[in-house]
């Protein structure tokens, strides 16, 4: 929960900020644009921070690879 509540905090901003972006540039927005804008950011805030959660789990496989690796058994 401590992961994803952050990120989906920064995704329901984006998607506010774009609607209000919307609503200043038009008038008569049309829900279907609405809806569109929301399940876009939604799709672009799961494979954003998929890709940098993926990124952070190779880093530490990485890591941990890299310690272990100078051990000899004795």
């Amino acid at each position: 929960m401590a992961y994803i509540l952050p990120r989906a905090i920064i995704v329901l901003i984006g998607w506010g900020a774009s609607y209000w972006l919307l609503t200043l540039l038009s008038t008569q927005v049309s829900p279907m644009v609405v809806y569109f804008t929301a399940i876009a950011w939604a799709l672009a805030g799961v494979v954003c921070f998929g890709y940098l959660y993926k990124l952070r789990r190779e880093a530490g496989i990485g890591q941990i690879r890299s310690i272990d690796s100078g051990r000899r058994p004795t």
